[in-house]
């Protein structure tokens, strides 16, 4: 699928790679883990803006001491899910980083398309996914998946370089189709209860529901991208 080139050659620095310090601290045995999904086969297709409207689970502080190492209790949402469970989306795919603490690929996903000629505005927002680095990752079977994910990225979005941390936005517009965990970052929930802006490159998260780990990512048709 040719039409798919990541931004790397709009920055002079983004042929070097990313270090990292990983592995992660916070919710690490949840980010990389799959707890609630005893199937990788059978995951709840939802469309990108009803993710982004996910309402933030009640009561949850800051690294909550309570869900290090488990999921958060289930909630009341009109989606009717919970964290832990495995969910696909599309979107279109707004840039790949590498993560400089956990070294995590992180990929913003937007019902936008927004790339380096056409960029983000202060109104748009995107759902973050995750891939961690398999050595990093206990399990045999998510730790292959994790592999294959992250040499499926470098081969078809960054010409097999890895992602910078600043982040490589696509030139192109590229529809992407993911499935993953889940998951809840309360790293970014802010002292005083308020839940932070995260993104790069100028394009906001304004959800801190995520997809990680995924388990699944691939270029789909421009028409695949309905939200």
């Amino acid at each position: 699928m040719g039409f798919a080139f990541c931004g790397f050659l709009f920055f002079a620095s983004a042929a070097a790679s990313q270090t990292c310090n990983g592995p992660g601290k916070e919710r690490w045995p949840v980010k990389t883990a799959l707890l609630a999904s005893p199937s990788l086969h059978h995951a709840a297709k939802f469309a990108l803006n009803d993710l982004l409207a996910l309402p933030e689970p009640p009561n949850v502080q800051h690294n909550d001491p309570r869900y290090q190492k488990a999921l958060l209790p289930p909630f009341s949402n009109s989606l009717n899910v919970k964290e832990g469970a495995l969910l696909t989306t599309t979107g279109w795919l707004y840039l790949v980083a590498t993560e400089s603490d956990d070294c995590d690929y992180h990929i913003q996903i937007s019902p936008v398309s927004r790339t380096t000629t056409n960029k983000p505005t202060s109104a748009d927002n995107c759902l973050v996914v995750e891939v961690p680095r398999p050595d990093f990752v206990a399990d045999p079977q998510l730790r292959q998946l994790a592999a294959n994910l992250r040499a499926y990225v470098r081969s078809k979005l960054l010409r097999g370089s890895e992602p910078t941390g600043a982040g490589n936005v696509m030139i192109h517009a590229v529809c992407v189709e993911a499935t993953g965990q889940l998951f809840y970052d309360d790293a970014h929930v802010g002292s005083d209860g308020v839940v932070e802006a995260r993104g790069k490159r100028g394009m906001d998260s304004r959800t801190l529901w995520e997809l990680h780990p995924l388990t699944k990512f691939r270029i789909v048709p421009a028409s695949n991208c309905h939200f």
